[in-house]
């Protein structure tokens, strides 16, 4: 009775651990599982859903639009490797691919023109699906990653040219520069309607160990205008969510920005814009001296 009594011991001590351990990981997942211990954004090692993985991609659609058609034309610049999800096509006519292409087993990817491709290009088929399986991992991640940073509550842990703001809006009209520093622990999030720039420059400082995520709801464009990095902190440690349906996102000509751009309901035009980091959109152009640059 003895030895009885203690092995049911032991195996409720157990049971217990399990299940606290297990309500950790569920807490932390609901309050965002959007970051790595080192402040990079996750782009694989989701704590619930281990498989997700687009982090051998640089731009990844999901080609679910009406318009099923991603498309480059020049003379741009993609460099990274490119996951054509859903049903949809990659076109290009002009420009400098530099990384592997992989497609869906509908779609299909047409080089025309001046256009100069170094890579490999490879496409799922019904015999051998392991394509469509990393094109799956790579989209339900990237949209697993939006999700749980929408869940972030805004953060006031940051200064705006200095002084202690919390923004709630982006509407940037003159050749300025809008400088926002953390100033207490590794992340900041800021919760946005809008961030729409026609002239100036937006600089994110932080560290090394440091983070950005940015969501917003409506409005994202950017017109002779950029978004900058200072202090350490790298593009691999911000995230622009774009959350939901809406308008395309856009970059037009002499704009750029560092960062992971993510847009997984829209259209994203880099229309001469340019991105140093990732692009995760339903559809993307790519026109007119646009950039897609891994980082």
């Amino acid at each position: 009775m003895k030895f009885s009594s203690i092995g049911s011991i032991r195996h409720l001590l157990f049971a217990s651990l399990v299940l606290c351990a297990l309500g950790a990981v569920s807490a932390r997942a609901t309050t965002g599982d959007d970051t790595n211990l080192d402040g990079s954004i996750k782009t694989n090692g989701f704590l619930l859903h281990p498989t997700y993985d687009f982090s051998m991609f640089t731009v990844v659609t999901s080609g679910d639009l009406n318009d099923t058609n991603n498309t480059f034309t020049g003379p741009s610049v993609l460099t990274g490797n490119v996951a054509i999800g859903g049903h949809g096509n990659f076109s290009a006519s002009d420009g400098t691919i530099t990384g592997d292409i992989y497609i869906n087993r509908f779609g299909t990817f047409t080089k025309s023109g001046p256009t100069v491709h170094t890579g490999s290009v490879f496409q799922s088929t019904a015999a051998n699906d392991a394509v469509d399986m990393k094109l799956t991992n790579a989209l339900a991640g990237a949209k697993y990653l939006s999700q749980q940073a929408a869940l972030e509550s805004s953060t006031s842990n940051y200064t705006v040219n200095g002084n202690s703001q919390v923004l709630t809006n982006v509407n940037i009209n003159s050749n300025t520069t809008t400088t926002i520093d953390i100033t207490s622990g590794n992340k900041a999030v800021l919760n946005l309607s809008n961030f729409v720039m026609t002239q100036g420059t937006f600089t994110l400082m932080g560290t090394a160990a440091q983070t950005y995520i940015i969501n917003v709801a409506q409005n994202f464009s950017l017109n002779n205008s950029s978004i900058t990095l200072s202090g350490g902190i790298t593009a691999s440690h911000v995230l622009f969510n774009i959350v939901g349906n809406g308008s395309d996102v856009t970059l037009q000509q002499g704009t750029s920005m560092k960062g992971i751009l993510l847009s997984y309901d829209r259209k994203v035009n880099l229309s001469g814009g340019k991105v140093f980091g990732k692009v995760i959109a339903e559809q993307l152009a790519i026109t007119s001296g646009g950039q897609a640059v891994s980082q």
